[in-house]
C-alpha cells in the first residue's frame, strides 16, 4: 500500500517538530542570558549537526515546502473552513521562512564563516534598519508554528472522532487548539523580548 503525499507531509512534519521542540527550548534559555543560550545550543548541536541527522532535517524541510505547496494547489483553501485556511496560511509562511532561514544559516556557516549562534539571530533584531524586517519576521515565524500545530491538532482530532461529531466534542477540540495558540503566544513573547534586547543589552 503506497503512502499518500499527505501522510508523508505529516511524517516529515513530525521530524521537524521534534527539532523545533529543542530549538524553541533553546531560545527560551535566552531568558537566562546569551551565555546560557549558547551553552545549551552547543550541547544540542552534537545532536542536530551530526551529519545524518542534519541531512535528514534538510531533506524533511525541502519535502515540507514542496509537498505543502502541492497539497494547497491540489486542495485549495478559498472555500475551506476557517481552521483549514489558518493551516494553509501558516504553512505558506513557514515555507517562506524555512527557505530563507535555512539558506541564511548555511551561508553564515559555509560562505561567511561565522558562528550562527545567539548573536547571529539577535544582532539583526537590535539594529536599524534590519530590526524593522527581522522582528516581525521572527515573530510571525513563531506565531505560524503554533498556529499550524493548533490547526493540525484540531483537524486530526476531528478525523479521529468519526461521525456524527457532537457539538460538545467540537468545542472541546476548539478549546484545545486555542490553548496551543495561547501557549504559543506566551512563548513567542518570551523569546522575542530576549532576542530584541528588552531584558539585557545585546552588543
Amino acid at each position: 500500500m503506497s503512502i499518500s503525499l499527505k501522510k508523508l507531509h505529516r511524517l516529515t512534519g513530525l521530524v521537524i517538530a521534534s527539532f523545533l521542540l529543542l530549538h524553541v527550548c533553546n531560545h527560551l534559555c535566552a531568558l537566562g542570558g546569551p551565555a546560557l543560550h549558547i551553552r545549551v545550543m552547543n550541547a544540542l548541536r552534537h545532536v542536530y549537526r551530526f551529519w545524518p541527522v542534519e541531512a535528514l532535517l534538510l531533506c524533511c524541510v525541502a519535502f515540507q515546502v514542496v509537498s505543502g505547496i502541492s497539497l494547497v494547489i491540489k486542495k485549495g483553501f478559498i472555500h475551506q473552513p476557517f481552521y483549514v485556511v489558518m493551516q494553509v496560511l501558516s504553512g505558506l509562511y513557514l515555507s517562506f521562512f524555512m527557505i530563507y532561514h535555512v539558506m541564511a544559516v548555511l551561508r553564515g556557516r559555509f560562505q561567511w564563516k561565522v558562528n550562527t549562534d545567539f548573536y547571529f539571530a539577535a544582532g539583526v533584531a537590535n539594529y536599524y534598519p534590519q530590526k524593522l524586517f527581522f522582528i516581525p519576521y521572527y515573530t510571525l515565524s513563531l506565531v505560524a508554528v503554533f498556529t499550524h500545530i493548533a490547526a493540525v491538532h484540531y483537524i486530526k482530532r476531528l478525523e479521529q472522532s468519526g461521525q456524527p461529531l457532537l457539538a460538545q466534542k467540537q468545542r472541546q477540540y476548539g478549546w484545545e487548539a486555542m490553548g496551543i495558540c495561547l501557549a504559543g503566544g506566551i512563548i513567542t513573547t518570551l523569546i522575542m523580548i530576549s532576542l530584541s534586547g528588552v531584558l539585557y543589552k545585546i552588543v
